[in-house]
């Protein structure tokens, strides 16, 4: 009986050696750690910045309002960073799970685009037009690891926007084989960017004001999600000499959930 103990004691030392060696890995790759230093840096000198404008009694109340916007916007750019890193960093590890839980999908991704829609009015984005692509029915239930796939998709649909300043970006969702299927396509002129940033194995990270590091480091660590969670991505141009990704992630349709009443939408404009 306490050689049996004992063994699973030594069996359990050994798990947690093996995961903490993945941790360490993931976390000390010198790419990885240095995007991330430096745009930790990046976001906190602009905090400091802004926040010590703020301050400035000679600034008129909208200036000062577009300080505090500033300093929101950095400290959103930061939790979002981190998330991405550690939450890979712990998957990779097997530190932590796959959070499944049953979602709509349909539903789901309505929320993404009308965020996206949000988010292309505040990047003052008035030449690009988003466009909806999806053939779900109106509701469907299925079981996936619904916070880390907006997060992908999110950070797909930024490194677009980041990319395109004129033309389109198109969302699209597709659900068959039990996986889930999300496309970002644009008109931009990122192919090359994105395709060394999604594919390589060893992508370059120019830290310079003419590369949007944040978005190339999330756009980083969001492929590493996508293989921590066992999908799969690719990149091609598209008609448009734009770029087009496609990223599948495991999904099962919940037994006895399917509820179909037509179409939810086939292909929309957003105002």
């Amino acid at each position: 009986m306490f050689e049996i103990l004992r063994n699973a004691y030594r069996e359990n030392d050994l798990t947690e050696a093996i995961r903490q060696k993945k941790m360490n890995q993931m976390i000390t790759k010198p790419d990885i750690l240095a995007g991330v230093s430096h745009e930790v840096r990046t976001q906190m000198n602009s905090i400091v910045a802004f926040s010590y404008l703020l301050n400035n009694t000679r600034f008129s109340d909208n200036e000062k309002r577009e300080f505090s916007e500033q300093i929101i916007t950095s400290c959103e750019q930061l939790i979002g960073l981190f998330e991405n890193f550690f939450d890979t960093a712990a998957l990779e590890s097997g530190s932590a799970k796959e959070n499944l839980k049953e979602t709509d999908a349909t539903k789901l991704f309505e929320s993404m685009t009308s965020n996206f829609r949000v988010l292309l009015r505040k990047k003052g984005k008035d030449n690009v037009v988003l466009i909806q692509e999806d053939n779900l029915p109106s509701k469907l239930m299925v079981r996936m690891d619904t916070a880390r796939i907006t997060r992908i998709v999110s950070n797909l649909f930024r490194n677009a926007l980041d990319n395109t300043y004129s033309g389109f970006i198109k969302v699209g969702c597709t659900f068959g084989d039990e996986k889930i299927t999300f496309h970002v396509k644009d008109s931009g002129q990122g192919y090359q960017r994105s395709s060394d940033l999604l594919l390589s194995e060893n992508p370059e990270i120019q830290h310079s004001d003419s590369q949007d590091t944040y978005s190339a480091m999330n756009l980083i660590l969001a492929r590493n999600l996508i293989s921590a969670l066992e999908g799969n991505i690719r990149v091609e141009t598209n008609d448009a000499g734009g770029t087009s990704v496609f990223v599948s992630l495991p999904a099962r349709e919940s037994p006895g959930l399917k509820i179909i009443t037509g179409t939810s939408s086939e292909n929309k404009i957003a105002i």
